[in-house]
């Protein structure tokens, strides 16, 4: 949870109910799994096989709207010049 918001900037803020919640429902859809590690007391989570695949996809989406998006900002620097 202080990842997300330090990797955010504080922009997101995850609570603990919030987390537990995509916890669960990813496990659900096997996407994630438990790693137990018998020397640390915390909950460490792994990505499954189709998990890193639905993110491999997701990361390509994303991917491509970063790509749309500086072209976007391209354009419209274009057209402010033209503009001027």
């Amino acid at each position: 949870m202080k990842y997300i918001k330090e990797l955010t900037d504080g922009y997101f803020t995850i609570g603990p109910a919030t987390m537990y919640t995509l916890i669960k429902k990813l496990q659900d859809q096997q996407l994630i799994k438990l790693f137990k590690d018998e020397h640390d007391r915390r909950k460490t989570y792994v990505a499954t096989e189709e998990g890193r695949r639905v993110l491999q996809n997701d990361l390509k989406k994303r991917q491509e709207m970063v790509t749309h998006g500086n072209l976007v900002i391209q354009l419209s620097e274009v057209k402010n010049h033209n503009d001027s």
